[in-house]
């Protein structure tokens, strides 16, 4: 078996070029290719992504697709002479990235009838938090919570302490690594529990969304439990730029997440053909990854209750 792990922070490669550029046998995991999930057998090359160009809520997450598809067959088509084959390509190590790998790479473990209550479990939440953008009410003093809660764990520090965006290939697989590590234990029978940090702070907003720091890894699934519907997050990144995420639960949220990316592009100038922009899916998305946003919390707040004063005086 051959499952090997290329990590190349901050790519974003379209559908051609990832088939171009890539070898055969390769395998795109959650945003590293910018499309809604496609295969070409002449390889093979496959995505598994929920971001771009899918409705959400519609959507299985990365690590939904890929359960999924090895119970459908997947290495009958990624293989040579019988012997699994996969190139797997990531840009990211978050909580969709990790257990998809874990998948790829433990597929004999779980593939036919294979697989326990213990990994139905473990993809079953993670295809309700990913695909809701973390804003799943989900109990945050439940076991399972807490359980999730520890099993990402290195992600959650990483992205806590700020070190996400300016991770380099060896850190990003640590972390990888890490989390795998955990799966493995949890698999097992051994996992652990720790306790969920639900921390934010609410420093602005409009008409019917908040402007906010979420200063526990959990805080989104509080804010909506707290009836905060619609949000933007801030983060400010150590160059001076600003990374931040829009966010509401479903399209049934009349908050404009798709009309703002464009906007907002067209405020920073971004045109159209640059490689990072605001963009994501219908339900969050955010600033340009690994460059931010020029725009400053207050500069932004004003920007965004401009466009939806004058988007509500159209209507």
């Amino acid at each position: 078996m051959s499952i090997n792990l290329f990590i190349e922070p901050g790519v974003s490669k379209s559908w051609e070029q990832f088939r171009r550029e890539n070898p055969p046998y390769s395998i795109a995991l959650d945003g590293y290719v910018q499309e809604a999930p496609c295969f070409d057998p002449a390889g093979p090359w496959i995505n598994f992504d929920h971001h771009d160009g899918v409705d959400r809520l519609s959507t299985r997450s990365t690590t939904g697709q890929v359960f999924l598809s090895i119970k459908a067959g997947l290495f009958k088509t990624f293989q040579k002479e019988g012997i699994a084959e996969a190139n797997v390509f990531v840009d990211d190590p978050d909580q969709d990235v990790c257990p998809a790998y874990w998948l790829l790479k433990n597929h004999e473990q779980i593939a036919g009838t294979k697989d326990g209550p213990l990994i139905i479990k473990l993809v079953q939440i993670t295809d309700l938090v990913d695909a809701t953008g973390g804003m799943y009410p989900l109990k945050m003093n439940s076991k399972l919570a807490r359980e999730r809660a520890w099993l990402f764990e290195p992600y959650t520090l990483a992205r806590l302490t700020g070190r996400l965006h300016q991770m380099d290939e060896p850190e990003m697989r640590k972390v990888i690594e890490m989390v795998c590590s955990r799966i493995d234990q949890y698999y097992a029978g051994k996992g652990k529990r720790i306790k969920t940090d639900t921390r934010y702070k609410i420093i602005g907003g409009g008409a019917n969304w908040k402007l906010v720091v979420e200063e526990g890894i959990d805080a989104r699934s509080q804010m909506i439990a707290d009836g905060i519907d619609a949000f933007v997050s801030v983060r400010e990144n150590k160059d001076g730029s600003y990374g931040y995420i829009l966010a509401k639960p479903s399209e049934f949220v009349p908050f404009p997440i798709r009309k703002l990316y464009a906007h907002l592009n067209q405020i920073e100038g971004i045109s159209a053909g640059d490689r990072f922009r605001w963009g994501g899916s219908n339900i969050i998305g955010g600033s340009p990854r690994r460059i931010g946003s020029k725009l400053k919390p207050e500069e932004l707040e004003q920007k965004i209750n401009e466009f939806l004063a004058g988007t509500k005086s159209d209507s």
